[in-house]
């Protein structure tokens, strides 16, 4: 029996989502200085490492059921249950990089919140400058079922939705 391929399916995860904390630490930097432009790069750089990550999830629980099941554990062949026919050392390795990559996912949601309430506060100052200029209507703009609808809205993050 050997983990390597579960534990390599894990590592690749752990670059994965290290790079998609990096991206979503840059989109803040690139939010809290307005900087719109390069915004769409990283946007686009996010979703991708987003799709990454999800294959890497999927490749790190097929790498685990197969242990599972050389192991002759039932599905779903939780880590805990193969745990303790690995090496203790290789069983706490696993169990740091499990750890690592939990924290790592917590970073990445705290900030993707973080950026959300950014993006809405960019909204509603980009609103007042308008408003203040002297645009009595800001437009209309279509929703993801097509239907068109008012931009402004009491929710700064519904605006954001609204015009992706």
């Amino acid at each position: 029996m050997d983990p390597q391929a579960w534990y390599d399916s894990l590592a690749a995860e752990v670059l994965c989502a290290e790079r998609l904390v990096s991206l979503t630490d840059q989109q803040q930097s690139l939010l809290i200085q307005r900087n719109f432009n390069d915004l769409t790069g990283n946007l686009t750089a996010q979703r991708i490492a987003v799709e990454e990550l999800f294959i890497l999830s999927r490749r790190r629980s097929e790498a685990q059921q197969l242990l599972a099941s050389q192991c002759q554990l039932p599905p779903p062949g939780k880590r805990l249950d193969i745990y303790p026919f690995l090496h203790p050392d290789e069983a706490q390795t696993i169990e740091q990089v499990v750890a690592h990559l939990q924290r790592l996912m917590d970073s990445c949601q705290r900030v993707f919140r973080q950026n959300q309430l950014l993006l809405g506060r960019s909204i509603d100052l980009a609103q007042q400058v308008l408003q203040r200029s002297g645009v009595v209507s800001t437009g209309r703009t279509y929703g993801a079922k097509g239907k068109e609808r008012a931009f402004a809205t009491a929710n700064p993050v519904s605006r954001w939705q609204a015009v992706v």
